[in-house]
């Protein structure tokens, strides 16, 4: 009986792991293949999350291009200022600093998506694109998408230099986003906990 109950254990734990190991990979795959969506497709605001590079960038590229009317950035220190972000982006400033609005409360991926939300909602947006780093992508749009479900989103991947499958920084980066992504898939899938449940403490 007992071992039974063993191999039976034995075997549930393998499969799972096995299972696990076939999920980062593909989620590894993945992040390699992700491309922006709908490029061409001009929504009510950019979004962009902080903590990578060429993010920022990106999103005033985007701006500038006049894919959105505004720009949120969500996550940015207490004591920059928008002229900083705007600083060492090339194009022209001073159309898209009056388009800018900078979020200095989140301090993490669920905290962004409260922080965006309330901005969201303040400004009656009913769309958006939402620029991160390619490997920050599947956490962060679970997170808004519960957040704020009726929200159109368009993903809008950026990979960080250096990032490909062969670099060092690749896999170890890609196995912890891996088990965030699916902690943070089953927290709000299976367990039903929205991101705005959390406003107060990441606010």
């Amino acid at each position: 009986m007992i071992l039974r109950l063993f191999a039976y254990c034995l075997t549930a734990f393998l499969t799972l792991t096995l299972l696990w190991a076939l999920g980062w990979m593909w989620f590894a795959a993945s992040v390699v293949s992700m491309k922006p969506q709908e490029e061409a497709r001009k929504v009510d605001a950019i979004v962009v999350l902080t903590g990578g590079d060429k993010r920022v960038n990106t999103g005033l590229d985007l701006l500038a291009a006049e894919k959105a009317d505004h720009l949120f950035i969500s996550g940015v220190n207490a004591k920059v200022k928008p002229q900083e972000l705007t600083a060492l982006w090339p194009g022209d400033k001073d159309v898209v600093l009056p388009k800018i609005t900078l979020g200095y409360v989140a301090g993490d991926t669920a905290g962004n998506a409260v922080e965006s939300q309330d901005w969201i909602r303040k400004n009656d947006i009913k769309s958006i694109r939402l620029v991160t780093s390619n490997y920050h992508m599947a956490r962060s749009y679970l997170m808004f998408h519960a957040a704020m479900p009726d929200l159109v989103i368009l993903r809008h991947p950026v990979t960080p230099d250096g990032f490909e499958p062969w670099r060092e920084q690749f896999w170890p980066l890609t196995f912890s986003e891996y088990n965030k992504a699916l902690l943070t898939w089953l927290r709000l899938d299976l367990l039903n906990k929205n991101p705005e449940l959390s406003a107060e403490k990441h606010g």
